[in-house]
């Protein structure tokens, strides 16, 4: 069987998830390639690869590019007289299932997808029916058993040629991203987390699931000797240290400096980053940690965002990134519901304070199935019909309680914020006008221009390309991205309007 694994996009950080299954469907004999629709004629290769299955990976942002997509799957098909299984997995059919009768799929994949895709290319073979496999939902099967796959040690390492075929330049950066552990046990209210565990657990199901150091290491030897140059490595995970030191960490932080000898980035929060984690993340060669103040007000954070974490708590974390020299990349969200405008200057006096390396700062972004935009619904502040395909840390606030200035207001802070985190104390009057001023396409190229030096330069430092030409379009790429943001609200208007087209021809 050949698979045509669909992602929207690709950055510096990878699609882990395609790159997992892909390995596992190659490693049964199978066939896969990758298809970016930001990069890719999606008809040309159609053509080249005649695929079996179209495995669309999205989280909810993405919905209407690949509906865009999914006609161009099936006019194809219709051309030239295949049958093409649909599938779509990821974040957004995990959390909206709608989508199954929305896009008139074939399945989705809810969860965990690594034992699931081996079932579904085995019936999809033989001509079976894809009903009763655990975890994927069909339209006459739409609540699936639940699974969780266990030991990770179990899964094939990361097929990283998918990628490199696909985006060959990518290669050239020299990050690698691993995963060391699935799961989170936080109740953040912005996150998916909470909703996947309230959904998965029961049943004897073990949510938080990591794999040996045996295992990471042989992965990460096999990838700086098969993937060169590997100047820096991300780890992929939720969270890499739960709460305290343990002995996986304390056998990390002896073998790894040991046996690979490279910087890492990893996640953590604050409530985690205690004086024993912070020696033994520096002992094995950590560089930065993405730790995030997500408010600087306590209300907020506390009881809006259920973060658990007293102001003391987060200066001691931030305190002991300075002392230890692990550069945090620290983000603060703006517009969160049930705010105001002058606690979004709060927040970001708060970051200030906290002095990390790479601060950022977004827009709340209603993502459906998580517990905030619930709440955002419940005061009265958000739609609850409101349209996801436009969400956006980098757009202005969906939430009707801001004025449109506000919301302006919020903007340019996300812009601007990092900037001036750096400068001295004296500048935020400078900063509260500059807010003010119709200057948005401006200040959106400095930010993620900053935003793109910060992650240079602070959070994965001496990654880099080695040559000039590959160094400006890694920056190119970067800026791209992240402002990508606004043409999904071009997509969305293009999908509202064939679909309206499509009712207006109608019989």
């Amino acid at each position: 069987m050949k698979v045509l694994f669909v992602a929207p996009d690709v950055f510096f950080s990878e699609p882990l998830g395609i790159m997992q299954l892909s390995a596992i469907v190659k490693k049964a004999g199978h066939r896969s390639r990758l298809a970016v629709l930001s990069k890719h004629n999606l008809t040309t290769i159609l053509d080249e690869f005649q695929p079996d299955v179209v495995a669309y990976s999205t989280m909810s942002p993405h919905e209407a590019k690949f509906e865009i997509a999914d006609r161009t799957v099936l006019a194809w098909c219709e051309r030239r007289g295949r049958r093409v299984f649909r599938i779509m997995g990821g974040p957004h059919p995990t959390y909206f299932p709608a989508v199954l009768q929305k896009m008139n799929l074939d399945a989705i994949c809810i969860g965990d997808g690594d034992n699931a895709i081996l079932r579904v290319l085995d019936r999809v073979a033989a001509g079976e029916s894809v009903d009763g496999i655990p975890n994927i939902a069909t339209p006459t099967h739409p609540t699936p058993e639940k699974e969780i796959v266990e030991d990770l040690d179990d899964l094939p390492w990361l097929d990283r040629d998918i990628l490199y075929d696909a985006d060959p330049e990518l290669q050239l950066v020299g990050i690698r991203s691993v995963q060391t552990m699935r799961g989170c046990p936080h109740k953040c209210t912005y996150c998916f987390n909470h909703a996947y565990n309230r959904m998965f657990k029961g049943g004897g199901r073990k949510i938080i699931r990591r794999r040996s150091v045996d295992s990471v290491i042989a992965e990460l030897k096999s990838v700086v000797a098969n993937y060169p140059v590997v100047r820096f490595i991300r780890f992929g995970d939720d969270v890499f240290v739960i709460r305290d030191a343990d002995e996986w960490l304390e056998e990390f932080a002896e073998r790894f400096p040991r046996e690979i000898g490279l910087p890492f980035y990893c996640l953590i929060r604050a409530n985690a980053l205690d004086e024993k984690v912070a020696q033994l993340l520096a002992k094995a060669g950590c560089r930065s940690v993405g730790m995030s103040l997500e408010s600087g007000v306590p209300r907020v954070r506390n009881e809006i965002l259920k973060r658990n974490m007293p102001d003391e708590v987060m200066e001691n974390a931030f305190r002991l990134c300075r002392k230890y020299k692990l550069n945090a990349f620290a983000n603060t969200i703006l517009a969160v519901p049930g705010t105001t405008l002058e606690e979004d200057f709060q927040s970001w006096r708060f970051a200030k304070r906290m002095d990390p390396a790479a601060p950022t700062f977004g827009i709340f972004s209603p993502y459906p199935g998580t517990e905030l935009t619930d709440y955002a619904i419940e005061l009265g502040v958000l739609d609850k019909d409101y349209d996801f395909n436009i969400v956006s840390v980098s757009t202005e606030s969906m939430l009707n309680n801001y004025t449109p200035a506000e919301k302006r207001q919020q903007l340019h802070l996300a812009y601007l914020g990092g900037i001036f985190c750096h400068l001295p104390a004296s500048f935020e009057p400078i900063l509260r006008a500059a807010v003010k001023l119709p200057l948005t396409r401006f200040y959106n190229f400095i930010g993620y221009v900053f935003v793109t030096w910060m992650l240079s330069t602070k959070v994965f430092p001496g990654a880099h390309p080695r040559s000039a030409k590959a160094i400006l379009k890694s920056v190119l790429r970067s800026v791209s991205f992240f402002q990508n943001a606004d043409s999904r609200r071009e997509v969305a208007d293009r999908v509202n309007i064939a679909s309206q087209d499509a009712k207006e021809i109608a019989p």
